[in-house]
């Protein structure tokens, strides 16, 4: 039986920056077994806001709502191996100081994110203590605007960090403390996570799975207008001798576990595709990651050999098939250009599709999609190009529904010159406000948050 063998190799953690800002890669990585596969699968997810923060008066300004500050355990070394029931984070105003939601994630030794639930479970090699490599996190706009006068608690560690935005000077603070007792309180939450429907819930926008690829988006009022996330392969193979095509009815997936807290949700796959000719793809697991205002799904595999030793005309293309958003705005970057959804192409639209932008938006009444993917600098050579279209009944199987009103997300061709290697890919779709520029906070991510963390006082 033929077969092609590459090296799988889950690479560092990819994550934003501690302010949601360019894409990063932690100091942790996962172990490096070999495994043999070949893929070229990844994924666009989106979520959107959930409640609002009792101190959301003292918020970052509005193109600050989605940013994350991310702290590693090894930037606080006065709070290792504390229990986490007893941390916990402080804002304060010029009064009072108060609890906001605050979220620990666990790393086991392995750098595998900790999954609590589900049906596949795995634990720290220190449960239930901040390690070095646990993740502590908090909304920036939940910071108070002033250093305390008073009100914060005595305990034998504490942290400020210190929230510095750019583009107006403007700062917040958050304080990190190791309370002497556990606490009792019990927080709000950002997110929720329905395991029985397989849905994120966030105050505007739900997002569901279907035999593992989003299946279900609903805005303000729980109608559901995507068909389905389409992921689609083509390449030939033996020289050209056969073509053949993969979507994502071939990938056989499973939920292992997931992770729900108040700032996000941590869900994890085990997965497989189904490539034939005895090509073998092992069961590998990808996460995805559920914020308030966004989500996000870093790819990062090594591999063996360059994809094209074997393929050639290699085309990946991965669209999200909306039912039908008559009557929304597509805009894409430059001078805010925006194109009415109306069910009909014309040379504008199909122009979209020879675009190499990095983000496009879809603007609803009361909400805008945002989407973008990034990649490694060793995919400098492959061509990303947007993909749009939008008809009312032309057959893209497989799908729910024909047509695709619209079909909006990513193609990726021209792989001849990617060697063997590491490789990443990271899909993030935000969920904005519809007042909000959709230019001035993708400029804004460029300019992250200034984060510093010190003993306090």
């Amino acid at each position: 039986m033929f077969r092609v063998v590459y090296n799988f190799e889950p690479v560092g953690l990819l994550r934003r920056s501690p302010t949601s800002g360019a894409l990063t890669k932690s100091s942790t990585f996962y172990p490096t077994r070999s495994r043999r596969c070949w893929r070229f699968v990844t994924a666009l997810s989106i979520l959107g806001l959930l409640k609002a923060n009792p101190l959301s008066a003292q918020s970052l300004p509005g193109l600050r709502f989605a940013s994350v500050i991310q702290l590693e355990g090894a930037q606080l070394p006065l709070l290792l191996h504390v229990p986490l029931e007893r941390l916990v984070a402080y804002a304060c105003s010029e009064s009072s100081c108060g609890l906001i939601p605050m979220q620990v994630d666990e790393r086991d030794a392995a750098g595998r994110w900790v999954l609590d639930q589900g049906p596949t479970t795995n634990v720290d090699d220190e449960p239930g203590r901040l390690d070095a490599n646990d993740m502590v996190m908090f909304y920036a706009s939940d910071g108070g605007s002033l250093p305390p006068a008073h009100g914060l608690p005595e305990a034998p560690a504490l942290y400020q960090v210190s929230i510095r935005d750019p583009l107006d000077g403007s700062m917040r603070y958050i304080y990190l403390v190791a309370q002497r007792q556990p606490r009792t309180e019990s927080l709000a939450s950002y997110v929720h996570y329905d395991p029985t429907n397989d849905r994120a819930e966030g105050r505007h926008v739900g997002l569901g799975y279907a035999a593992g690829v989003p299946g279900y988006l609903s805005v303000d009022d729980g109608v559901n207008l995507l068909d389905r996330l389409k992921v689609r392969a083509d390449a030939s193979f033996l020289f050209g001798l056969i073509h053949f095509t993969r979507s994502e009815a071939d990938l056989q997936t499973q939920v292992s576990g997931w992770r729900a807290g108040p700032i996000r949700i941590v869900r994890g796959q085990e997965q497989r595709v189904r490539l034939g000719w005895g090509i073998r793809s092992p069961t590998f697991v990808s996460y995805t990651f559920f914020y308030r205002d966004f989500a996000e799904l870093p790819v990062g595999f090594r591999l063996n050999f360059p994809p094209t030793y074997f393929f050639s005309g290699i085309h990946v293309r991965v669209v999200l098939d909306f039912r039908d958003l008559r009557g929304w705005q597509v805009e894409v970057p430059g001078n805010g250009r925006t194109f009415a959804v109306d069910g009909s192409m014309n040379a504008d639209k199909r122009a979209l599709s020879q675009r190499g932008d990095k983000w496009i938006a879809l603007r609803g009444p009361e909400t805008t999609l945002l989407q973008g993917i990034e990649l490694s600098p060793s995919l400098a050579s492959v061509r990303r190009r947007l993909w749009y279209r939008e008809s009312l009944s032309a057959g893209d199987p497989p799908e729910d529904f024909p047509g695709e009103l619209p079909g909006v997300g990513y193609g990726l061709d021209h792989w001849e010159e990617v060697s063997a290697g590491l490789i990443w890919l990271q899909a993030t779709s935000y969920a904005l406000p519809a007042d909000v520029d959709v230019a001035q906070f993708v400029d804004a991510l460029q300019r992250p948050l200034d984060v510093q963390v010190r003993p306090y006082p």
